[in-house]
């Protein structure tokens, strides 16, 4: 099942989360995600949060159409986004619609969440409408093709984990290859790179460890 996650947060484009959200089976936003999805016209099948940043057009929304809404208190030990996440299953294919402007702390934490999912097994891609990321745990590898239209991209593998280094990284496609490679989490050895001359793909490979790819356009 392909669920679309909408979290809250500044700068999230309604059409972004209209066009991402396209052909999944279920929309649940986390609290005022919902106000986002119903700027892009989308069918909310749940909300999930403490409501604190909802908006009272959207609440009543809810209301009047009998959408489901799992209420949760203030003061608890998860972020609203976390909660919708951990709901899910492993069999659902992820797709988390949150902000990366805003609040450091909950952009930061969104990619931490993200890999750590993806460690436990869970199929999970974020996106801001700008920037894409894509968890890595090894043994992983991803492909992705048909990018000749996106222009420019900056393209950075970003290690998460400094208790273990992610290993045997290896790339395709790059304009900075790299061969069995070991990536530390705390360098900025793999930031920026780009995809090679006349490329319209790029493969990543690696063996063990965890990581985020970061996509951005320029």
């Amino acid at each position: 099942m392909i669920v679309a996650v909408i979290a809250g947060g500044p700068d999230i484009d309604p059409r972004v989360a209209f066009d991402v959200a396209q052909g999944s089976d279920l929309v649940i936003c986390a609290d005022s995600g919902a106000d986002i999805a119903l700027k892009a016209g989308l069918k909310i099948d749940k909300v999930v949060g403490d409501l604190d940043s909802i908006s009272p057009e959207a609440s009543r929304y809810l209301e009047e159409h009998k959408i489901p809404v799992e209420v949760f208190p203030v003061q608890k030990d998860m972020t609203d986004t976390e909660l919708v996440l951990r709901s899910l299953s492993h069999d659902d294919e992820i797709r988390l619609i949150c902000s990366m402007a805003g609040r450091p702390d909950h952009m930061m934490t969104n990619i931490l969440l993200a890999v750590k999912l993806k460690s436990e097994g869970y199929d999970i891609t974020m996106t801001d409408g700008v920037s894409d990321v894509i968890p890595l745990s090894g043994p992983d590898s991803i492909r992705l093709e048909g990018l000749s239209s996106e222009g420019t991209l900056n393209i950075s593998l970003i290690p998460l984990d400094f208790a273990s280094d992610v290993t045997g990284v290896t790339t395709k496609g790059l304009f900075y290859e790299l061969s069995d490679a070991t990536l530390h989490a705390g360098s900025s050895f793999s930031v920026s790179n780009s995809l090679k001359d006349g490329c319209d793909s790029f493969e990543i490979e690696i063996g063990s460890g965890r990581m985020a790819v970061i996509i951005t356009p320029l």
